[in-house]
């Protein structure tokens, strides 16, 4: 007993000064986490968003993530605003040429009908007046063909720029601890992206385009009708694109939840593990670790919300070029309908139209992507506070 006592006075008066380490700072590991990204990919979009709308949208880096986090992503939005009305201005004094080529034409029919008892027989004046609607349904066609290329061409950027920053997020995912959602969504998400967006490249758009080929053959006819078929593949069209739209938010929904609530789960037991039955540094550990999935879960959630913006300004542009076309184009069917051929408005009307489903397929892409980003964005925060 003696030696025992003699033991604990020793441990109290030949004691040494233990010092603490300093604990890291929240701001240098924010920086550690964001240099093992790659955002080279990124940055490329950037630049070409920053060429084409002469706007000013900053480099994907670490002082932009704190920008972000603090006060929102500052954008001039009075600039941004300017340039969208002079890039609106600016297509629609382009497109006023094709304006001028269909009321030239469509002023050459009305006086091809209105002389035709002029002529000896009647089917000459039938041919002129023919050949120029042809010609008219051409120059009409021609743009909306057009349009439907700049819109394929906007589909494969932002596929592409999901292919650039989908990695980012999935990473930053897995580094906040949501493991089984990062690895659901890491080849879910890249595969039903492309397969959606090539549907609507390949599907969506060539039935758009027969549609509408369809519709102009049928007011050139007087004998043969085309209107059922035009709108079966109309409406075929519409049905395709709810359809993959469905199945994409079903499946990101369904994903999303179980994978969260299973991340969420998996990271409370871990934490409660690792500060229970790890003597002295357990809690030090959980707590460190812990700093870390703050640290990307922050930078995750900055990098989606950057994403959703650069998607917006991918896509702008090319819906100002196509609801310049569409204003150009049903101006003209409407200025045409007083000179007294109703079948020539009806039909550029009717490619108008076509021209708003286009747009509006196109919208959906936008729509589906900037779902699959919040989505990742909303996974990681379910995560953290199930946790």
């Amino acid at each position: 007993m003696k030696k025992f006592f003699t033991i604990i006075l020793y441990f109290f008066l030949f004691t040494t000064n233990v010092y603490a380490e300093e604990v890291v700072n929240r701001d240098e590991i924010e920086a550690e986490v964001f240099s093992t990204l790659s955002t080279d990919a990124v940055n490329h979009f950037i630049d070409d968003i920053n060429k084409d709308l002469t706007v000013t949208v900053p480099s994907l880096d670490i002082a932009t993530i704190k920008k972000i986090a603090e006060k929102g992503l500052d954008l001039d939005f009075t600039g941004i605003g300017n340039d969208i009305m002079r890039k609106i201005f600016h297509e629609i004094v382009t497109n006023a040429e094709i304006m001028g080529k269909l009321l030239f034409l469509a002023v050459l029919c009305t006086l091809l009908r209105n002389l035709q008892n002029s002529f000896e027989n009647s089917s000459i004046a039938m041919l002129a007046y023919s050949v120029c609607f042809v010609f008219l349904s051409v120059i009409a066609l021609t743009a909306f063909y057009h349009a439907l290329q700049i819109a394929a061409k906007t589909i494969d950027s932002m596929v592409t720029f999901m292919e650039a920053i989908l990695p980012l997020m999935i990473t930053l995912l897995a580094g906040v601890g949501a493991l089984t959602s990062a690895s659901l969504f890491s080849p879910l998400m890249v595969i039903v992206v492309g397969m959606i967006s090539n549907l609507v490249k390949t599907v969506v758009f060539p039935l758009l385009m027969i549609s509408a080929g369809l519709e102009c053959t049928n007011y050139i006819a007087d004998k043969y009708k085309l209107s059922n078929l035009t709108s079966l593949l109309k409406q075929s069209s519409m049905v395709c694109l709810g359809f993959m739209m469905v199945v994409f938010i079903g499946i990101i929904t369904i994903q999303g939840v179980t994978g969260g609530v299973a991340d969420g789960l998996t990271l409370r037991t871990a934490k409660f593990a690792t500060a229970s039955f790890i003597p002295v540094v357990g809690k030090v550990f959980a707590d460190t670790v812990e700093l870390a999935m703050g640290a990307a879960l922050l930078i995750k959630n900055s990098i989606g919300i950057f994403g959703v913006i650069v998607i917006i300004m991918i896509c702008l542009l090319p819906m100002i070029k196509m609801f310049s076309l569409v204003l150009i184009i049903k101006v003209t069917g409407a200025l045409i309908q007083p000179m007294g051929d109703e079948r020539m408005a009806k039909c550029l009307m009717s490619i108008g139209n076509h021209l708003l489903l286009a747009a509006g397929a196109l919208l959906t892409v936008v729509l589906m992507f900037f779902l699959a980003i919040t989505m990742i964005v909303g996974i990681g925060s379910m995560a953290v506070m199930l946790r």
